[in-house]
């Protein structure tokens, strides 16, 4: 008995989610260069042949687990975002967010991976960027965060874009050694937290 259209679908959208998977594992361990489709077709235990009924090139694949890792950080920036609390300890809660799911999912410690290797190779399409539901990046979410705080003296002064990169960068990079298996659990989130202390606050 031929298949319905609606498991045609049902089975289309497991083996999209089955590449984009072990395409997630192959970036991160060798690179975006380096990965073959031949690498990506191993990994997902599928025919090379196969992998075209669903992407044309690694390009599309890589431009697809970006938008996904960017759509998933946006969607927890928004989540503390719009939680009623200070700036400051939306920053707080965020951190903690972020350093408990890379320690306890690896999946999510690669989606931050790939977005350091997508942002420090030049392999960042900028539609890739763009959600799916709104033009807003994470990264400017994050800005107007540290300008309120910095307004009620929460957070340390100066330029808010280089603090997010800073943060950003820390996080990446942690992430990063975590996956690695360089370290083998993520610091205590307040260390992080410090690069943001108002120097009025800081002990010597």
């Amino acid at each position: 008995m031929p298949r319905s259209e609606e498991a045609n679908i049902h089975i289309k959208d497991d083996r999209q989610k089955q590449i984009l998977s072990s395409a997630l594992k192959v970036f991160i361990h060798k690179g975006f260069a380096a990965a073959k489709i031949s690498d990506i077709a191993t990994e997902a235990g599928m025919s090379y042949g196969l992998m075209y009924h669903y992407f044309q090139s690694k390009e599309e694949i890589y431009a697809e687990l970006v938008r996904d890792a960017v759509d998933s950080s946006k969607c927890v920036i928004e989540q503390v975002r719009a939680d009623d609390m200070e700036p400051i300890d939306k920053m707080r809660t965020l951190v903690a967010r972020i350093f408990k799911s890379v320690g306890q999912d690896q999946s999510i410690g690669y989606y931050f991976v790939l977005m350091m290797e997508a942002m420090t190779s030049g392999m960042y399409p900028a539609q890739a960027i763009e959600h799916r539901h709104g033009s807003e990046r994470p990264f400017d979410m994050l800005v107007y965060v540290i300008k309120q705080g910095q307004h009620k003296g929460q957070i340390a002064q100066g330029d808010p874009v280089q603090l997010v990169q800073t943060f950003f960068s820390a996080i990446l990079g942690l992430a990063s050694l975590k996956v690695s298996g360089t370290i083998e659990t993520m610091p205590d989130p307040e260390i992080l937290m410090r690069i943001f202390q108002p120097a009025s606050l800081t002990t010597t």
